[in-house]
Parts: C-alpha cells; sequence; structure tokens
C-alpha cells in the first residue's frame, strides 16, 4: 500500500475515533434513506442468515434489525466505533480491522451491505473490495450498498468537526466495478439525504452473487 493510501486511512480511523457518538446522532436527526433498503434487502433472506455489514459504525440502526431474525457482523476501522457497536448490539460479532484488509471466510454471508464507507477508501481499492464481498457471500447472496455519487479522486475535508479523507467514482464508474466483480446488478437509484443544513447525493445499489 502507497504511504498517501496508508495515510488517508489513518486519517478515516482517527476521525470517526474523534466523531463517534456525533455521527450516532446524525441519522436521527433526518429522515436517510437506509433503512428502507435495509429492510427490503432482509426481507428476501431466510431466518438465520449470516448478514455482513462492512463499515458497521456503532452498529446502529442497522444491527438491532437484523438480530431480530438474524447473525450479524461488523467490520470497522475504528476502535471507538466498535467499542460502541459492542455495547449496542452485543448479540453480534464485531471486528476492528481495515474492510479492505479483513480476513472473512468464503461463502459465508448471505448477505452484505456497506453504508457510506467505501467512499472513505482509497478508490483505486475499490475493485477489489467488491471482489472480495463476491468471494465472501454465498452463491444467490445480495449486496446492498451506497457510495456518495460522483467523481472524486482524492479530497480532505473538515466532517463533525474532524478531519476526514473522501474517494469515490461517478456512478456508472461504481456500478461497473460490481459488474466486473462478477455480480448481478439488480437495481441502482441516487437519492439525496440531508446531514446537517446540506444535502449528499449517495448511489445505492442491490447486486446478486
Amino acid at each position: 500500500m502507497s504511504d498517501d493510501r496508508a495515510s488517508a486511512k489513518r486519517i478515516v480511523e482517527d476521525g470517526y475515533d474523534r466523531v463517534a457518538l456525533r455521527y450516532a446522532e446524525l441519522e436521527g436527526e433526518e429522515t436517510w434513506p437506509r433503512m428502507r433498503w435495509v429492510r427490503r434487502v432482509l426481507s428476501e433472506v431466510p431466518d438465520g442468515a449470516a448478514v455482513l455489514d462492512l463499515g458497521c459504525g456503532g452498529g446502529v440502526p442497522v444491527g438491532p434489525e437484523v438480530v431480530r431474525r438474524h447473525s450479524f457482523t461488523g467490520v470497522d476501522i475504528s476502535a471507538a466505533q466498535i467499542e460502541l457497536a459492542r455495547v449496542n448490539v452485543p448479540e453480534a460479532e464485531f471486528l476492528h480491522a481495515d474492510l479492505t484488509d479483513v480476513g472473512l471466510p468464503e461463502a459465508s454471508f448471505d448477505a452484505a451491505f456497506s453504508f457510506y464507507a467505501i467512499d472513505h477508501v482509497p478508490r483505486e481499492e475499490h475493485a477489489e473490495l467488491f471482489r472480495s464481498i463476491h468471494r465472501w457471500l454465498r452463491p444467490g447472496g445480495l449486496l446492498l450498498i451506497s457510495v456518495e455519487a460522483g467523481n472524486e479522486p482524492s479530497a480532505m475535508g473538515e466532517w463533525l468537526g474532524a478531519p476526514m479523507y473522501f474517494s469515490h467514482f461517478d456512478e456508472e464508474t461504481t456500478i461497473g466495478l460490481v459488474r466486473a466483480a462478477g455480480f448481478t446488478v439488480v437495481e441502482t437509484a441516487v437519492e439525496n439525504q440531508w446531514e446537517g443544513d446540506h444535502a449528499v447525493p449517495y448511489l445505492w445499489l442491490i447486486a446478486t452473487r
């Protein structure tokens, strides 16, 4: 990994450590689309399914919804977020790890989620990340992701009072990378969500392995 990429990941880790509690409040302040998409995918997997969340944050609101009927594994680069997650969803398993470097067994999950996290990963690593998720899913498994829309090679900015790193492709390129990883794309949409006083567009995507 290049020094620039390693530095970007340290910025993300440190930033989410600093804003863990503030971030947990964001989704409660506004109506975000995440849980609508989550419930749709969960309705299509059988009871007892194994669900993976990459960039799980503090485990909420997704974790409590999942563990009603399924098993839940969350991965996050922020130790502070993982500590919160273990308190918020004690029934689940949480791993403190870089989602691009975590060791997970092949064909072990029925669904994989990643919300608001891939756009914090250097985009040169997105293709390999999608290939890894494809390996971790069982045949017929479902992928649900959100990635900030638009083309941004690499950017630093302040977010919730802490430095943060962003990197993502335009929507068509991201969709193409998911397909190239071996997935069949089922549905995509771009939806705005409010973060404080401004709207941020996100690409939402459902695909099958």
